[in-house]
This record gives structure tokens, C-alpha cells and sequence, in this order.
């Protein structure tokens, strides 16, 4: 009678522990891994009021922009299913010699923040007298709840969804 017990309870137990493997692995949800999105820059971005940041999440927001502006992206190919826009621009200046860059991103599940830095031109240093509207495109996807841009010394610039 023992030994038939044993017979019985061996694949009970062997079932109970497949059961609570299988359990234990589902009730982990799959964490999408994301990378540094690929940025677009322009010099001549259109954008002339000062230095801004335009967050689009649908593609009416898009066309609410200056025409000669979103001709500068319209390689880009938005999808807005998936993607929102964050458009980072210097304003218009009248030299040459302006950067913006977008660096030191941290990119965690749902959360993203991304450092804004901003190059002038060197003082004394010649450049040429041009117009131009520097601006720094990036499409961040939909599943990002919260998106963060800081200045080098961590003040908050913009923070998206508002």
C-alpha cells in the first residue's frame, strides 16, 4: 500500500511543480527594450519664435506646423499610431554657428528623460551673417508614459504628457 501511494503522488507533485514554473514565468510581463531614437537636425527649421519645444501626438498637430518646417522632416515618415514628435528648437538666429543636441538619455519601462544642450557660437570668433532656425527632431513611441527634457544642470525644460 506504501509503495503505491508513492506511484500516485509522484506525478501529482511533478505536475503541482510544472504548474507553479509556468505560473511564476507568466506573471512576468515582457518589457519592451528601447534605444536611443535616431534624431533629424536642421539649420533651417522654420520655427522662428524663440527657443521651443513642440510635442505632436497626432498627425493634425503636424499639419498645425509652418509648411517650410515640416518640409525639413518629411523623409521622416511618422508613424502616429506608434510614435509621437518632440521638435526642439533654438528660435531664429542671424549667424551661423548654432547647435542643439540631444544626449544623455535614460531610458527606463515607461520613462524617459533626455539632456538638452545648446552650442552657441564662440564669442569673437567669425561667422558667417545668415539666417538660420536650428532644430532637433525625435520620434518617441506611444508606449512612453512620461518624457522628460532637462537643461545640462537638470532643470526641467518640458515634461510630456502634460
Amino acid at each position: 500500500m506504501t509503495y503505491t501511494k508513492r506511484i500516485h503522488c509522484r506525478p501529482l507533485f511533478l505536475a503541482i511543480a510544472i504548474l507553479s514554473s509556468l505560473v511564476g514565468c507568466g506573471s512576468q510581463p515582457a518589457q519592451p527594450s528601447y534605444s536611443v531614437p535616431q534624431r533629424a537636425y536642421s539649420q533651417q527649421c522654420n520655427i522662428t519664435q524663440s527657443e521651443s519645444y513642440i510635442w505632436l501626438e497626432q498627425e493634425d498637430e503636424w499639419l498645425g506646423l509652418p509648411e517650410q518646417a515640416r518640409q525639413q522632416f518629411e523623409q521622416e515618415q511618422i508613424d502616429w499610431i506608434k510614435e509621437n514628435v518632440l521638435i526642439v528648437s533654438l528660435g531664429q538666429k542671424n549667424t551661423a554657428g548654432y547647435d542643439i543636441e540631444l544626449s544623455q538619455w535614460l531610458l527606463e519601462q515607461d520613462y524617459w528623460q533626455v539632456t538638452r544642450i545648446t552650442r552657441a557660437p564662440q564669442a569673437g570668433k567669425l561667422n558667417a551673417m545668415v539666417m538660420t532656425s536650428p532644430c532637433v527632431m525625435v520620434k518617441i513611441p506611444k508606449g512612453i508614459k512620461s518624457f522628460s527634457l532637462i537643461n545640462p544642470e537638470g532643470r526641467v525644460l518640458g515634461r510630456w504628457p502634460y
